[in-house]
């Protein structure tokens, strides 16, 4: 478990940045198609999707779900982040915590890029659902409002 603990925000955090600048996402209309995703094995964890807005300025900003198995309380779980941050020399910007849920708003530089994330996490039982928004810092205040929006709209 202690491996578990050091691995998953920074797996949670490289994976978001996994868009990088050669994907290029083009907007799409809900209504335009229907699709039914694979099943993904919870037991199992990681990312089961990820959802870009259109690529700007090198960067296409993103939302996307990992389910993290993780046997700790979810004030284990905020107190595992809050140091991972500080090492990862994030600034937090805000913490809010609700019934079952956690919700982080932080920035940082990550391969010589300033980010800003939005994550929120939900726990049922022992697994630990983390939708992340992320983009450029740059480009926070212009998609925040489409990115928030997504991760708030998420639902167990």
């Amino acid at each position: 478990m202690k491996s578990v603990k050091k691995a998953f925000l920074p797996m949670m955090l490289l994976l978001s940045l996994s868009a990088g600048s050669t994907v290029l996402a083009q907007p799409v209309e809900s209504t335009d198609f229907e699709f039914t995703p694979p099943s993904f094995p919870r037991e199992v964890g990681g990312q089961v999707f990820q959802y870009f807005l259109p690529a700007a300025d090198g960067f296409a900003a993103n939302v996307n779900l990992q389910i993290q198995p993780y046997e700790g309380s979810l004030e284990d779980y905020e107190a595992l982040s809050v140091q991972q941050f500080e090492q990862l020399d994030f600034e937090m910007i805000d913490l809010a915590r609700g019934d079952n849920e956690l919700v982080f708003e932080y920035t940082g530089s990550m391969q010589g890029t300033e980010f800003h994330w939005f994550s929120r996490v939900l726990k049922e039982g022992n697994y630990f659902y983390v939708v992340t928004a992320t983009a450029l810092a740059e480009r926070w205040d212009t998609e925040r409002e489409a990115l928030v929006e997504s991760v708030d709209s998420f639902r167990l």
